[in-house]
């Protein structure tokens, strides 16, 4: 696992962050729980350290939705982006049907555990994910196919859509991940799922 770190880290100067889930609680080993926090925020924080969320470390409707740990928030969800964007509700509830979310939920997720991760994920300029992509096709021969939403970008379309589809992830984010994250506006998310590893010299 650390041989591709420090190919990715060499190549493209970002932080790799490993996203790993789990079904019981791991090993904390000082890991950080958080608390009202969004999962967006979460990954920015373990770029210092490690860091193991649960249920109730979350306050966004959007991440609770996409990791399946509550269906309550799907009208909340709703609600909270029409107040956010003023789009038409049937646009949104069309979004949220197709939106990627876990039906099995993990009871935790960890961001840098020394464990094995399910994906890694970075925030990388548009010219560094340019540069990852040509590595991608010297490897794989075909295209990328990316599927683009402002809804729950970063929770659903990044760490749930990769670790489900096994596919690399593009994101340009959403309002609140600019805002709580600090996702710098020439700023994308990328995501490599675990399938992928020994493309890039894992």
């Amino acid at each position: 696992m650390e041989r591709i770190y420090r190919r990715l880290s060499g190549k493209f100067g970002s932080h790799w962050i490993k996203v790993r889930f789990y079904k019981n609680k791991p090993n904390i080993n000082g890991a950080k729980r958080l608390k009202n926090a969004r999962f967006c925020e979460a990954t920015r924080e373990a770029i210092l350290h490690p860091v193991l969320l649960d249920r109730e470390s979350i306050s966004c409707p959007g991440a609770q939705y996409a990791f399946g740990w509550s269906t309550r928030y799907k009208n909340g969800l709703l609600q909270n982006c029409y107040d956010k964007r003023q789009t038409k509700k049937n646009t949104l509830e069309s979004m949220l049907s197709q939106a990627h979310h876990f039906k099995k939920p993990f009871k935790y997720i960890g961001l840098n555990m020394q464990d094995q991760p399910d994906l890694i994920m970075s925030y990388m300029p548009p010219a560094e994910i340019m540069n990852l992509l040509k590595m991608y096709h010297n490897s794989q021969g075909v295209n990328l196919d990316v599927s683009l939403c402002a809804m729950m970008p970063i929770c659903g379309g990044i760490a749930v859509r990769t670790y489900l589809d096994e596919k690399i992830g593009i994101s340009f984010g959403c309002d609140d991940s600019r805002k709580y994250a600090d996702m710098r506006r020439e700023e994308l998310v990328v995501s490599i799922p675990k399938k992928l590893f020994n493309m890039f010299g894992a």
